[in-house]
């Protein structure tokens, strides 16, 4: 039997009276709604705390009723950052551990604020009903639900196992550990894809269709059918160029040389509206879920397979449905005209990456067996050797141009594991953007572009990707922590922030510390998003972008595609609301993010569990009073070192500075700084790594 928490019961009375203000309730009444195992005296104490309170007031014979006396204010309870913040102020609050008795995140609450400014919080006014995702403990004949990111473990109801990983809604808090009840059972934590599924659980993602879905997606027709509107461009070189290990292509570029000896270069994005009409169960999916979602070792579709990997995909040699936008580009890099139109393209040659940038690099038709997707040699034609030479020269010449324009440029490393079968993490690679890949994003980028102009005309509706400036407290805090390790790049208060940003990016190429300031400029920078309100790109430095060139795995380029047939066909756009599409899009895919990032420390955690006690290189990404984060250099993998492990000393934490110092060396440890670390622990639970560090570099 769980013990009775006076406290947690005070907040469940309270609840009662705010929510029913013109009711008056005795004793009994009162001990039925709490539902809990309690002695009258008990009850009686609870009651006269409220009452002393003048939250509700006594009418004589155990009788109570709601005190309308006092003006409440509403506030929201913020997730890991003890404070509440009020709803109509934005004001933000420090809680106390007893305040917070009885609440979870996200929780509105109704609040005062007394004589000394500290806050009480009254009552609950609403709680969503979240799902929570965690690991069952056995523990006295009870199911422990742990390691859900709450401070409180949950007591849950329903057939479950030791180590299974289940998703659970809270029905009750009357005792000291709330009370909940087993939604679904994800697998046995051990198993790496029990792992991956409940962290797609936890951020609400789903990670297979339905029957009908696939139904649905089965029956669309195959067979290529002649158009009116549609271009025949079948007879142009056309290739794609993609990550090795890609399995749908929904872009490719053709080129030709004109008569006039200028290029006409298409930019071909596979037509999925064709496929996925609007309104259909397939159409309703991809809206839902808006996004594709790619996790460290698998990607979740927005499409099913039979759209994505094979309709859609623009794979070699095949007849394809395609929207093309086609740029005509004198030998001076200048764009004389654009047209946009729906076409049917063959691609002749499917191109990885690392394919196009060996011949970018050496100018060769043959292709090595070390470079090539088939670990065999094989040779290009020379037309596309020439073409890619050509394309990958206008592509440097629109870069430039963006640089002048005030594009911030990023090149930052990520870090992709390779898993076996199991699914188990046993090796690493890092991904390097080179210019290849420069190539192929920034003809994507002149397509959005041209695109967003096309459909803006004439005040038409759109749907723009849109960035906004920095916040000037983060950009504060951001040149702070530049001039802290040493560099003197002025970012605040100055006309061109993305001209200071590049300058700071730029200086710390190949230095340790790049990691660092890349993750802290990305920091500062505000939140890309869906809207239909045009308000520029300040990262790319473009006044009109949007999504276009994408669709089989983003549902804003379905809704652009649509949006620009109907430009191109002079029919008005259907009323419907397309700015709440735009923020569940923009909501999706920031909860996508979050569930790579989880995915991705996961397997870091996953790989490094198997390296206790060995050494590496690192470098201090992170400063707080816990300790210090560090950064292996080869893997980029992240964990703690606790203040008690680093030695010679005794380290306190310096806000001010941000950096440890040693009490008695003054030694100390800052952002940036080079260490000699150990592996002493992990937990999969926790998503954790624990370091000691041996010595600094």
């Amino acid at each position: 039997m769980q013990r009775i928490n006076l406290e947690i019961l005070e907040r469940k009375i309270t609840f009662l009276f705010f929510e029913n203000p013109k009711k008056t309730y005795n004793l009994k009444q009162i001990k039925y709604f709490v539902g809990a195992k309690i002695e009258e005296r008990d009850l009686l104490k609870i009651i006269h705390s409220i009452s002393r309170k003048n939250y509700i007031k006594e009418h004589g014979r155990g009788k109570f009723s709601f005190n309308r006396n006092k003006l409440y204010k509403k506030g929201k309870i913020l997730r890991r950052k003890k404070k509440i913040v009020d709803l109509d102020s934005s004001l933000e609050y420090k809680l106390t551990k007893s305040q917070k008795s009885g609440l979870f995140p996200n929780d509105i609450v109704y609040y005062l604020i007394d004589k000394k400014d500290r806050v009480n919080v009254a009552s609950l006014k609403h709680r969503e009903l979240t799902k929570y995702v965690g690991v069952i403990k056995k523990e006295k004949g009870l199911n422990i639900l742990k390691n859900t990111g709450l401070d409180t473990e949950i007591i849950v109801k329903g057939k479950c196992n030791e180590n299974d990983m289940v998703t659970a809604h809270i029905t009750d808090w009357k005792y000291n550990l709330p009370e909940g009840k087993i939604l679904k059972i994800i697998g046995n934590k051990q198993d790496t894809n029990t792992q991956i599924h409940a962290i797609l659980e936890e951020y609400n993602l789903p990670y297979y269709f339905s029957k009908s879905i696939e139904k649905e997606a089965s029956k669309i027709s195959k067979e290529i059918v002649k158009e009116k509107n549609r271009k025949d461009l079948r007879d142009i070189l056309t290739f794609t160029i993609d990550p090795a290990d890609a399995k749908d292509f929904d872009d490719a570029l053709s080129f030709k040389k004109l008569k006039n000896n200028n290029f006409e270069i298409g930019i071909h994005i596979a037509d999925v509206t064709h496929y996925v009409k609007e309104n259909t169960l397939l159409d309703k999916e991809a809206k839902s879920r808006a996004t594709s979602v790619y996790l460290s070792d698998r990607v979740v579709p927005m499409l099913p397979e039979t759209l994505s990997n094979d309709l859609c995909s623009l794979n070699p040699n095949e007849d394809k449905n395609v929207f093309s936008v086609l740029v005509e580009i004198d030998s001076k890099n200048n764009i004389i005209r654009s047209e946009f139109t729906k076409s049917l393209i063959k691609s002749n040659e499917r191109m990885s990456y690392g394919e196009a940038q060996f011949v970018l690099k050496n100018n060769k038709e043959r292709l090595p067996p070390e470079v090539t997707i088939t670990g065999k040699s094989r040779k290009l034609s020379k037309e596309i050797c020439e073409a890619l030479l050509t394309l990958n020269s206008i592509a440097i010449n629109l870069k430039q141009k963006r640089k002048k324009k005030g594009s911030v440029f990023f090149n930052k490393e990520e870090v992709r594991f390779v898993v076996d079968k199991k699914g188990e993490p046993i090796d690493y690679s890092i991904k390097v953007q080179k210019e290849a890949n420069h190539l192929i994003e920034e003809f994507m980028l002149l397509a959005n572009v041209l695109v967003a102009k096309k459909i803006k005309e004439k005040n038409r509706t759109a749907v723009f990707r849109i960035h906004d400036y920095p916040d000037e407290e983060k950009i504060l805090e951001l040149e702070r922590f530049a001039r802290n390790l040493g560099y003197s790049v002025r970012i605040s208060n100055v006309k061109d922030i993305n001209t200071a940003l590049n300058t700071l990016l730029k200086a710390v190429e190949n230095k340790p510390e790049k990691n660092v300031i890349d993750m802290m400029v990305i920091r500062s920078m505000s939140k890309a998003k869906y809207s239909t309100n045009n308000i520029g790109h300040f990262g790319l430095g473009f006044n009109d972008y949007t999504h276009f060139t994408s669709p089989i795995r983003r549902y804003p380029d379905v809704m652009v595609h649509r949006l620009l047939e109907k430009v191109l066909l002079e029919k008005p756009p259907k009323k419907e609301d397309i700015e709440s599409t735009c923020l569940h899009c923009s909501k999706m895919e920031e909860l996508a993010t979050k569930a790579e990032r989880a995915s991705i420390k996961f397997m870091q955690v996953k790989y490094m569990s198997k390296r206790i006690n060995e050494k590496f290189e690192a470098v201090v990404s992170g400063v707080n009073e816990r300790g210090l984060f560090v950064e292996i250099k080869s893997n980029k993998c992240e964990g703690l070192v606790r203040m008690k492990d680093i030695p010679n000393d005794y380290f306190i934490y310096d806000h001010k500075n941000t950096c440890v110092v040693g009490q008695h060396t003054l030694e100390e440890y800052s952002l940036g700084d080079e260490v000699f670390i150990k592996v002493i622990g992990t937990d999969i639970d926790k998503k954790h790594i624990d370091f000691k560090i041996l010595e600094k570099k």
